[in-house]
């Protein structure tokens, strides 16, 4: 009797993983379903067994970025013991992550052709402000200029999302020095 090695089947999250990474290092327009059978060495028919349509598994991505998202607000909650003017410095770290920008320049690309998505990455930028927004605070910066003040920043980060290749990446050093003549 001849018995041969099965792969283990993929999960749903495997399909979304390999999307994402798809995503990132291609572009939206390089997630295909082809692409992805191709890239997992399996058929079409293991897709459609996990996702209905293309559409279901985009909706898939959207969650599964959303609560990777959500994961790094865990990291906040982490950094939320440092005292406010390096709490601001470490979010501004936390998002010029060489990592974080490849998946966040795909991601925002993404949100202008999917309503959930852009819907995602409102939610993450209002979380973002609030947590900026409360650090200026406890600063004691009066509520307008605080309001004011991390809006800025936090446009900055999204700026800096999208134009980070032809400009000049700061170090941490330098955040901070920038952050604190800000503050000042």
């Amino acid at each position: 009797m001849t018995t041969t090695r099965r792969s283990p089947r993929l999960s749903a999250t495997d399909w979304v993983d390999a999307a994402l990474a798809l995503l990132t290092a291609d572009g939206v327009s390089s997630v295909k379903i082809s692409r992805l059978c191709d890239r997992l060495g399996v058929t079409k028919g293991s897709f459609y067994w996990h996702f209905s349509d293309l559409d279901a598994l985009w909706e898939a991505m959207a969650e599964r970025w959303r609560e990777t998202h959500n994961a790094k607000f865990t990291e906040l909650d982490e950094i939320a013991t440092l005292p406010p003017d390096q709490r601001v410095v470490a979010l501004a770290g936390m998002l010029m992550n060489a990592e974080n920008l490849v998946v966040e320049t795909a991601i925002r690309d993404w949100a202008r052709s999917n309503p959930r998505v852009a819907e995602s990455v409102r939610r993450i930028d209002s979380e973002v402000f609030k947590a900026v927004n409360a650090a200026m605070l406890e600063l004691g910066i009066d509520a307008e200029r605080a309001r004011l003040t991390a809006g800025l920043l936090v446009y900055a980060g999204i700026g800096y999302i999208h134009g980070h290749e032809a400009l000049p990446s700061p170090s941490p050093d330098e955040l901070q020095t920038v952050i604190t003549g800000l503050l000042g």
